[in-house]
């Protein structure tokens, strides 16, 4: 474990904001994420401490690929999985303010022959995840083959599988909306939706090492992906290669997601957009003063005027912003979430160490 600290003490920094004190203990951290890895067995993990555009605390944990046993740099490239969402979002709404589209257009637009039911959906019902649509929609086979599906394959494919609900009517977290959003995107401009995120986001925050995952490139400094099976790690299999991924596709550093979360603090993403892509566009449930809520492509907790907003990836990555102290954590790691890890618990424990005003309740 290297530690980097970007401060001036060495035990405890304290950056003062008119809002709030955001104090980072690195022996506490350290404690708290080599736990974590050691119950939930990760084998590697990077993360970043932020507030506003400072960047408090950087370090990298353990092993990015156990059978090379290469160590976990702020160099090596993770699959962000779902994180990507909240891009994928910030961008199509950058797209509408520029009067490329408007987030109420029509997807029937923009996508030929769609099947009965989809009619009426719009761009922002996609993005929200209240379009009725299914989440998994990808075919699926029992075998260890690359398969190679091209976007107009994948919208075939979508247009075949019967929805959930009558769109506008529920929430339905749904890889399959994004997909549509990221396919309309790209008929709305005329432009590969990889190059419309590299143009608008990662070329001017200087993200070098952020890319779009492809099967077949090799990809310098990739972590591996693990899962665990009967006690032990297995390498966590890909058998598809994606034409278009909004849905999922980025991979990054935590040196080039630290440049992200600055991006966002000096407006490389307009304040407008990040503000409207943290406005709840669904709510789950308002009690005693919480609100858990869905904006677009984010996840949001309000507590007494307090807004969170967050969202997990399957591959172990989580992004967690606090809109009122400035506060922000990102965590990427080597091993799958959905095995019941608990990447995002790790971030509000980091959280609630750093700022003793972190609302206790949030889940």
């Amino acid at each position: 474990m290297k530690r980097l600290i970007v401060v001036l003490v060495v035990l405890t920094c304290l950056v003062n904001y008119s809002f709030a004190q955001i104090r980072v203990s690195p022996d506490n951290v350290d404690r708290i994420v080599t736990e974590f890895m050691r119950v939930d067995k990760v084998p590697g993990v990077a993360i970043a401490i932020l507030q506003g555009d400072s960047l408090l605390y950087k370090n990298t944990y353990g092993i990015s690929n156990l059978e090379l046993q290469t160590p976990v740099t702020t160099n090596t490239v993770f699959e962000l999985a779902s994180v990507t969402k909240q891009m994928t979002a910030a961008l199509i709404v950058t797209l509408a303010n520029q009067g490329k589209l408007s987030l109420e257009d029509k997807i029937s637009t923009y996508i030929d022959s769609i099947p009965q039911g989809w009619e009426s959906i719009t761009i922002r019902q996609l993005l929200g995840h209240m379009a009725g649509l299914v989440h998994s929609f990808e075919p699926q086979v029992n075998d260890s083959y690359l398969l190679n599906y091209s976007k107009t394959y994948m919208l075939e494919a979508a247009k075949k599988i019967p929805m959930k609900s009558v769109p506008g009517t529920d929430w339905q977290y749904s890889d399959q909306g994004y997909f549509l959003a990221g396919y309309v995107a790209e008929k709305a401009t005329g432009e590969v939706f990889d190059s419309l995120m590299i143009q608008e986001f990662f070329k001017p925050m200087g993200m070098t090492n952020t890319r779009f995952l492809n099967q077949d490139d090799i990809i310098p400094n990739r972590a591996a992906g693990y899962i665990i099976e009967n006690g032990e790690y297995k390498n966590n299999r890909r058998q598809w290669q994606f034409e278009l991924t909004p849905h999922f596709g980025v991979m990054s550093t935590i040196d080039d997601m630290v440049k992200y979360d600055q991006g966002i603090t000096r407006g490389i993403i307009n304040e407008k957009v990040f503000e409207e892509i943290t406005t709840p566009n669904r709510i789950f449930f308002n009690d005693n003063g919480h609100q858990y809520s869905s904006g677009l492509g984010w996840v949001i907790h309000d507590f007494d005027n307090r807004r969170i907003v967050a969202h997990t990836g399957y591959t172990g990555t989580v992004y967690l912003k606090d809109l009122k102290t400035g506060l922000s954590i990102i965590i990427l790691t080597n091993r799958d979430e959905n095995q019941g890890t608990s990447q995002h618990e790790l971030a509000k424990r980091i959280a609630k160490e750093v700022d003793k005003s972190f609302p206790k309740r949030y889940f």
